[in-house]
């Protein structure tokens, strides 16, 4: 090998390439385990959090609980909603009823049909959200007041009503601290001006005025929020006019735990009669929604009993599958909860199948208009038939119990209250966007510009709600019940 003339060998420049060799071998061991933790634990955990659960491959499918139906129903139901909130804003179409005169009459569309409309009518999901709470909530205590199980009822209704606020409230808070986050940082300004010259041809939902200043906006959302905690106020908060449930809910579960308490210690027999009373009298002095909680504490006592009495039969009479088959009465109550779920919010005088119905019950010596009474307590009875119907037959019940209805029922809650906000931000812009690109002067446009558009927002609200399940409302449960086990005696 030959050298530079001017390079000097020594011992000291042969060691020195080794020496630097050595010192980056002890950085390289040092940061190793750093590198190891940043590019694969920190990393697996991101994409853990982001990647929705339905993509996840690892993970065991876990055995329905005979009760997940009703998980299912929940979560078909809060998928409609998200519908109906999505395409209202682009149409009135939806009010009126199949084959009514109003609006210009015209109205054959298939979407207008009896329980097809099921798939986008918001206030009769609403209501079944409403029953489903009762069952859910009734479930155990009425389980316990049947065995006479005083120390583990009391218990139950204690952590209940001790955790009830904690499970609504929390998750609604984290999303709105990201609606006010995005607010300040000029994420609602599009839809703020696009509520002011609203292009389109539907309902335009109410919405917070994007002020001046951060501040101002901050203080705005504070009032609104503190407006919200009080579940004695029926608002409907402008952040998300969709959390006007938020208040009821907690409202009536309250109401629920109440009548649970003062019920308990009653004979099955005079406990479930005391509740069918109770339930008209809602209806009648127009406390609907609470009526359909009541309704939900009595189907739950219905499901305990079918249960006991299955329990109870010997293995050698105990129903075959086949006699689990639907019946006709069970079929007959199915359809008639569907169709006065279905009932419309227009032009249900004129409507084939609500005529008859409509004249029976319209008051025609009253001045007031009554077609909203009327049809939130067709609605309203429609939901309690409906999963009456689903209660007495297990064969109903197999749609709901499919892997998409449960992972619907899953993210129910996460999907409802963060639908709002991604509808305003990115899907009503959205449809916009595409109609600028394509024209909406065509049936085929204007439809496709709405479907295209929901199926974008849908597949982003999903998301968004899966990651929430995950990291916010599963472990706002679990603090609710560290909290109690914390503070209790």
């Amino acid at each position: 090998m030959v050298l530079a003339q001017d390079t000097k060998v020594t011992d000291a420049s042969l060691l020195q390439p080794e020496l630097q060799k050595k010192r980056e071998l002890n950085f390289a061991t040092m940061w190793k385990p750093l590198e190891a933790v940043a590019s694969n634990t920190f990393r697996r955990s991101i994409i853990s959090a982001i990647k929705p659960s339905f993509l996840c491959q690892n993970v065991k499918s876990r055995k329905i609980h005979p009760t997940g139906w009703l998980d299912g129903v929940r979560g078909y139901a809060s998928l409609f909603v998200f519908l109906f909130h999505f395409i209202h804003c682009f149409t009135y179409k939806w009010l009126v009823g199949y084959g009514s005169e109003d609006r210009g009459g015209d109205n054959y569309r298939f979407f207008l049909l009896p329980v097809v409309r099921m798939t986008y009518a918001g206030q009769a999901n609403v209501a079944i959200f409403w029953v489903l709470s009762g069952i859910s909530l009734s479930l155990k205590p009425v389980q316990l007041a049947r065995e006479q199980s005083w120390d583990r009822f009391f218990d139950t209704m204690f952590s209940s009503i001790f955790r009830r606020g904690m499970r609504l409230y929390l998750p609604v808070f984290f999303v709105q601290i990201c609606v006010i986050t995005a607010a300040c940082l000029g994420f609602y300004n599009y839809a703020w001006a696009l509520a002011q010259e609203w292009p389109f041809g539907g309902v335009n939902e109410a919405q917070f005025e994007v002020l001046a200043t951060n501040w101002e906006q901050i203080q705005d959302w504070l009032g609104t929020m503190w407006e919200l905690l009080n579940p004695f106020l029926h608002t409907y908060p402008k952040y998300d006019l969709h959390l006007w449930t938020i208040q009821r809910e907690f409202q009536y579960s309250i109401v629920l735990f109440a009548v649970l308490v003062g019920f308990s210690k009653l004979r099955s027999h005079i406990r479930i009669t005391l509740v069918a009373l109770l339930f008209t009298y809602c209806m009648k002095v127009d406390q609907g929604d609470i009526a359909l909680f009541i309704a939900g504490m009595g189907l739950a006592e219905y499901l305990q009993i079918r249960a006991e009495n299955a329990v109870q039969l010997p293995s050698s009479e105990k129903p075959s599958t086949d006699e689990h088959s639907p019946t006709l009465l069970w079929g007959i109550l199915l359809y008639t909860g569907l169709h006065l779920l279905s009932w419309p919010y227009e032009g249900a005088a004129t409507s084939p199948g609500y005529i008859a119905l409509s004249n029976a019950f319209t008051d025609f010596s009253s001045e007031t208009d009554q077609r909203q009474i009327i049809g939130d307590q067709c609605r309203r009875v429609g939901a309690a038939v409906f999963l009456f119907s689903l209660c007495g037959c297990e064969w109903f019940r197999k749609p709901f119990m499919t892997n998409t209805a449960i992972y619907l029922g899953k993210i129910s809650f996460p999907l409802y209250i963060i639908h709002g906000p991604i509808n305003h931000m990115i899907g009503y812009p959205l449809v916009e966007a595409i109609w600028n690109r394509i024209g909406s002067e065509s049936t085929f446009t204007y439809s496709f510009g709405i479907g295209f558009g929901f199926c974008i927002t849908a597949m982003i609200v999903i998301w968004l709600a899966d990651i929430m399940s995950k990291l916010v409302d599963a472990p706002s449960v679990r603090f609710g019940r560290s909290l109690q086990e914390k503070w209790s005696c």
